[in-house]
């Protein structure tokens, strides 16, 4: 590593940072394609408090859902409270404007939020009301037909969040991993010529940690985890190379590295 830190410009630098990063977004990928719920209550928690003991009773008691139609009397049953609204809709009259808010409809149910979310969720052909006892039954009902409809929706904003997370992450260990190998150009025993070389030194460093937090990733997906093994194995690769070189070139430093640059 030490040897070839002269041989990539500044685009294969960009080339390679970007790879490594593409590395982690692998497991993070198929983390969100894999998964078959999600917790809307951290969503729009709001709303999935308006689901009280009172509305589950009303609900399982007078209605049914079947076949994707909700039916049942009376056509319009209403809960309210100093934050929001749960009702029952069938014959579709007009809803009041609150901003927290779920209405089962005939076909549908509306869910709104005063963080700003919106949705109208069309029942699944399957859905059933059969066994929710409890208000945790019902936010899990929900967030099981809102997650069928939005699963990409899920997928794209949960990816880009996390893959911006990974990303600044990787930037950040990297810029100052080089900053700080750069500085050692101060002491006469190193031979770090720029900050370009203390660069490619740290993105070669990063290498092998960056594949090997992928792969943990895969068979186990936290992105904690996966960090803190980038980061520690960088640490220690670049330990490493420091103890075989002290960061001088010598005659066989240079044969490793081809006597490039």
């Amino acid at each position: 590593m030490f040897a070839s830190r002269t041989l990539f410009g500044w685009g294969k630098l960009i080339f390679i940072f970007v790879f490594l990063t593409a590395c982690l977004l692998i497991p993070v990928s198929l983390h969100f394609a894999k998964q078959d719920s999600f917790d809307l209550e951290s969503l729009m928690p709001n709303m999935m408090q308006q689901v009280d003991e009172a509305f589950v009773s009303e609900v399982t008691a007078s209605y049914a859902l079947q076949n994707g139609t909700l039916s049942g009397q009376p056509s319009e049953t209403r809960l309210e409270n100093k934050s929001g609204i749960a009702m029952v809709n069938l014959a579709n009259s007009d809803r009041p404007d609150a901003k927290n808010m779920l209405v089962l409809g005939k076909n549908s149910m509306e869910l709104r939020d005063s963080s700003g979310y919106a949705f109208t969720v069309k029942y699944t052909d399957d859905a059933s009301l059969e066994g929710i006892t409890s208000p945790t039954d019902m936010q899990a009902w929900i967030s099981g037909q809102w997650y069928v409809q939005n699963k990409a929706f899920v997928f794209l904003t949960m990816s880009a969040m996390l893959g911006s997370v990974l990303f600044a992450s990787s930037l950040m260990l990297t810029l100052f991993a080089a900053l700080f190998i750069w500085f050692t150009k101060r002491n006469q025993m190193s031979e770090i010529g720029s900050y370009k070389e203390a660069l490619s030194l740290t993105l070669l460093a990063l290498g092998l940690p960056t594949l090997f937090a992928t792969v943990i990733g895969l068979i186990y997906f936290d992105v904690t985890v996966m960090m803190a093994v980038q980061s520690l194995g960088m640490v220690l690769m670049i330990a490493f190379t420091f103890i075989k070189t002290r960061f001088r070139q010598t005659d066989d430093i240079l044969e490793l590295g081809g006597r490039a640059g």
